[in-house]
């Protein structure tokens, strides 16, 4: 954002969630290495806590109104955007079409997030520490589960005419062969 303008070159900032869809290799791999090896067992949080994610094509859409806007008389030149979903959702709720989708059981029983990360960070020291085994998930994989994490695309559809392409649902469909498959692969050990 700092060079903005200089030399005619001219910038903006776009801030996307939760990156996930067909190539996704990081939002969701996780849950599924989680299912593979039994360990999702309970839902962490009450399950009021929402994050905003984006969607691959959304996010590309977003980029390409962002780069058409920049100019020295452009609305994005100098911004910062978010580009998200726009449809701010509990991760627990997000997961479960996969969940289901890929044949495990969506859990019933809960666990508080507060007692869970405190756990996590614990063992997180003893990683460090003591080089015992590394956590199923880290504290900051957690505080996307459990604590409120959205923010507003309002200048984003104001300056540059963003409107998410793809609805959580929408999104989920068209990426859930892409996530069977590399379910698949990690399967097999081939991902």
């Amino acid at each position: 954002m700092a060079a903005n303008g200089r030399n005619g070159l001219y910038t903006c900032a776009i801030r996307p969630s939760g990156i996930w869809g067909p190539g996704d290799q990081t939002m969701f791999k996780l849950l599924i290495k989680e299912l593979l090896n039994g360990s999702f067992k309970a839902l962490v949080g009450d399950g009021k806590a929402r994050l905003d994610n984006s969607y691959v094509h959304n996010l590309i859409h977003g980029k390409l109104l962002a780069a058409s806007q920049l100019s020295k008389s452009g609305n994005a030149s100098g911004q910062a955007y978010f580009i998200n979903d726009g449809d701010p959702i509990n991760m627990m709720e997000f997961s479960r079409p996969l969940v289901e989708q890929l044949g495990y059981p969506y859990p019933k029983k809960r666990i508080s997030y507060k007692l869970i990360k405190m756990v996590i960070s614990a063992w997180e020291k003893l990683h460090q520490w003591f080089k015992v085994s590394e956590p199923p998930q880290s504290t900051l994989a957690l505080e996307r589960i459990g604590i409120n994490n959205f923010f507003s695309i309002d200048k984003a559809r104001r300056d540059l005419g963003y409107e998410p392409l793809y609805t959580t649902e929408s999104g989920m469909k068209e990426a859930m062969p892409y996530y069977k498959e590399l379910h698949q692969k990690m399967k097999e050990g081939t991902a």
